[in-house]
């Protein structure tokens, strides 16, 4: 029987489909609503997108909300075994910290203090760690823009986004005694985001892009504080002295840096969700 229930409509044939009931672009656990409800109710630094986008299909809060809401109310084993196996696909053959297991898994908590205080999309924290993970979708990252006086970027105007959650999420694990780990989660690879701009200069990337046009930026600025240049961490080292933090770091931050996409979420989370027989 053909359903007569209209969810909502696409803007302009091509665009996201905005739906009637902000609940039916969410997945919610069973007496999670109220849950959800707080968490699009919250705003940082006097704003509030969360609610604002959240009918949009294009929102990576309701995607991110979804996935790890879910995967944090399945049974503790089902969750254990999710987390490995998403540690294993962003990290391969660096050993998961002790405890990972049964971390906590936070969506949009903050971190950091006045200033210097950031939203996470997602972390999860143990006794001994504190992973953060900066979740995107079809937006590009955002870029260093000292004229930018919005609250969101007054924390390192001059820093681009990954730069920001680096060393306020490395500083606060610091404060914390713990150690720090920092995953990109985006719809493609990086390799494969980089071929939307190949072979662009430093200069290209400190210019602005909007749009999935420009999600070769984000590849650009990870690679680039993973990596380095030409085989040098210095763009890293920099980066961690201008926040006044240990440069001497830059080897280890570089190694606990890590790459997922969505469709690895989806599928250890869809197996999570699968009754056990």
């Amino acid at each position: 029987m053909e359903s007569t229930k209209r969810r909502g409509h696409r803007i302009k044939v091509k665009g996201p489909f905005i739906y009637r009931d902000f609940r039916e672009n969410h997945v919610i656990w069973p007496g999670r609503e109220p849950n959800l409800d707080k968490f699009l109710g919250q705003s940082f630094k006097g704003i509030n997108h969360k609610r604002k986008n959240a009918r949009s299909s294009n929102s990576e809060d309701a995607l991110t909300w979804s996935c790890f809401d879910t995967l944090a109310n399945v049974s503790q084993s089902r969750r254990a075994l999710a987390l490995e196996e998403l540690w294993e696909l962003a990290y391969s053959d660096i050993a998961a910290p002790d405890g990972l297991d049964t971390s906590r898994i936070h969506i949009g908590k903050s971190y950091g203090t006045g200033k210097e205080t950031t939203e996470v999309d997602l972390s999860f924290e143990g006794a001994g760690f504190l992973v953060l993970v900066e979740a995107k979708l079809y937006s590009p990252m955002s870029q260093a823009d000292p004229d930018n006086d919005k609250p969101h970027n007054q924390i390192g105007r001059k820093l681009t986004q990954i730069g920001r959650k680096l060393t306020i999420g490395l500083r606060a694990a610091q404060e914390m005694r713990k150690e720090f780990y920092f995953i990109l989660l985006d719809i493609a690879p990086a390799n494969c985001l980089a071929q939307l701009n190949p072979g662009v200069s430093l200069e290209d990337a400190k210019g602005k892009a909007s749009g999935f046009g420009g999600k070769w930026l984000t590849s650009y600025w990870f690679s680039r504080y993973k990596y380095g240049h030409r085989g040098s961490l210095k763009p890293l080292r920099d980066l961690l002295s201008k926040a006044e933090l240990d440069a001497g770091q830059a080897p280890q931050v570089a190694d606990r840096m890590a790459w997922l996409t969505w469709a690895d979420v989806f599928k250890v989370v869809l197996r999570a969700v699968i009754p056990v027989q």
